[in-house]
């Protein structure tokens, strides 16, 4: 059972045809290269508005920061709605069990 199968299964669909199970899986194979793709597209458009006095360092860095609105923006595109909360922490132990803090 490889991980279409799993995941089809869980959801409830059974299909003794492999073929349609393959064709599922190149679909969702393409469809998340895609999302992947566009949410660099907007990432590399943002991150080269942020820096445009900074051009040495920009240089010298080229590490790109995916963010979750790089991603949303690449989804919205295809008609799935990402709704996420913004996290504020005001130390990095925020929100962690209180005996489990280090400060």
């Amino acid at each position: 059972m490889n991980w279409c199968e799993h995941y089809l299964g869980k959801s409830g669909f059974q299909c003794p045809d492999v073929r349609l199970i393959r064709l599922v899986a190149v679909a969702t194979q393409k469809f998340i290269a895609d999302v992947a793709t566009d949410a660099l597209q907007h990432c590399k458009a943002r991150q080269s508005t942020i820096v445009k006095d900074k051009r040495d360092k920009q240089q010298k860095d080229k590490r790109l920061t995916l963010t979750m609105d790089d991603l949303s923006k690449s989804l919205r595109e295809y008609g799935v709605n990402v709704k996420h909360q913004d996290y504020f922490a005001d130390s990095p132990s925020a929100g962690l069990d209180p005996a489990s803090r280090e400060e």
